[in-house]
């Protein structure tokens, strides 16, 4: 009886202390945030940020999910624009700065979530600690907090979601299951490049657990089954709403078509017809529609090295390179310069990690890491993988980066495979 009245209260002191490093984190995180929007003008808002901040502003005085209040519209993925107009709703105030502060508690949520998420990775508080500040105060995540772009809420989501993915694999269940499905589902309205999420994770479920014989026991596929279909009751409706509206089938937002623009207008091949100077021969005659859609795929086809070798080549690299947006627009930094900062940048925030990350995969394989850690191998992996294939500019490894921390985090234990 004393051994166990002795276990609780070493358990509530444990608790305790893990909710005041917890709440500590978070306010230190949202001071940084706060402290950095205070210090510094900010950025003027311009590009995609000008249709994020449009369609906030439209939701918060009640004319929908539309840039001109009246149009809806599909461009955007609906998350950020509607958290964001709840905001302005809330507090009345629709202005660059109330957006900034908006950004810096998404930054210190951020923060909370991924502090929770290294609390299942390894058993040590100080290093779940020192791993939370390190996120708190790292100038790559809250120098972001400055624009009225998504990664802050896209970061949240995806380390949400990979924390009930991780419980889900160390405790499966229903519930487990239902809440793992609803935050990817949740994930993927920030963004579509979460939908392989549940996938992976049941992949993971499937592999972790005992089999009997070559049958996979049906609870399994009943696992797999609630998930799936919580995932799909978040985005459904959504869904629904766009083919109403447009008669066709877009999953989430309509961002294809102008990423194919993109990534024709972007193109420098040597000897070759720019893509820009081949879309403004599109634009001189007029072409439009499904005609200019099939002579942009007909430019990539006749260009397929360049666009499936040497332009993922170059975007591997670049997702894997550190963030400097804000240097760059406010004249600390040019565009592809890679002088002393981003040697520094470089060398302190991510080679580190990167090599990390390949010990921790070798150390999965071998049976040496727990199926969490493998599941935020591959998770990260093929985030990477897709903005490989798509734009691999460095702000879109940010909402991955607690992945890329929780990963390098001391092993929980070992597990055989």
């Amino acid at each position: 009886m004393g051994k166990r009245i002795w276990r609780q209260m070493a358990r509530g002191r444990e608790c305790s202390r893990r909710r005041a490093a917890a709440t500590t984190m978070f306010l230190v995180a949202l001071l940084a945030a706060l402290l950095f929007v205070s210090a510094y003008p900010l950025p003027e808002v311009k590009d995609d940020a000008v249709e994020y901040l449009t369609l906030a502003r439209n939701l918060a005085t009640g004319n929908g999910f539309s840039m001109d209040g009246s149009t809806p519209s599909v461009n955007r993925p609906p998350l950020f624009s509607a958290l964001l107009g709840g905001w302005f709703f809330i507090t009345g105030t629709s202005s660059p700065l109330s957006a900034a502060v908006f950004q810096s508690l998404l930054h210190a949520t951020g923060v909370l979530a991924a502090f929770l998420l290294f609390l299942e990775l390894t058993p040590s508080l100080a290093w779940v600690t020192m791993a939370a500040l390190f996120l708190a105060v790292n100038p790559l995540l809250v120098t972001r907090a400055a624009f009225v772009l998504q990664e802050p809420v896209i970061l949240l989501c995806t380390v949400v979601a990979a924390l009930l993915s991780v419980r889900l694999l160390r405790s499966p269940s229903v519930p487990a299951a239902a809440t793992a499905g609803i935050a990817w589902g949740v994930a993927t309205m920030a963004k579509i490049v979460s939908w392989y999420g549940p996938f992976l994770l049941m992949g993971f479920l499937l592999a972790s657990h005992k089999r009997e014989g070559d049958r996979i026991r049906p609870e399994k596929w009943g696992t797999w089954l609630i998930m799936t279909l919580c995932f799909a009751g978040i985005i459904a409706p959504w869904t629904i709403r766009n083919y109403h509206h447009f008669g066709r089938f877009i999953l989430v937002n309509n961002e294809g078509k102008g990423m194919l623009e993109w990534a024709v207008s972007n193109a420098v091949i040597p000897g070759e017809t720019s893509g820009e100077a081949f879309l403004a021969g599109l634009d001189a005659k007029g072409v439009q529609g499904k005609t200019r859609v099939g002579l942009q795929w007909e430019y990539v086809r006749d260009h397929t090295r360049y666009f499936m070798v040497d332009r993922i080549a170059r975007n591997i690299v670049h997702f894997a390179a550190p963030s400097r947006d804000w240097w760059i627009v406010t004249g600390r930094a040019r565009l592809n310069e890679h002088g002393l900062l981003y040697r520094v940048m470089a060398v302190v925030f991510h080679v580190p990690l990167y090599l990390l990350l390949l010990l921790r995969g070798w150390q999965w394989w071998r049976g040496r890491a727990s199926p969490a850690h493998g599941f935020l191998v591959f998770l990260y992996l093929a985030y990477w993988a897709q903005y490989a294939l798509i734009y691999g500019d460095p702000r879109f490894g940010i909402p991955v980066y607690p992945l890329l921390v929780g990963i390098d985090l001391p092993t929980m234990r070992s597990t055989p495979r």
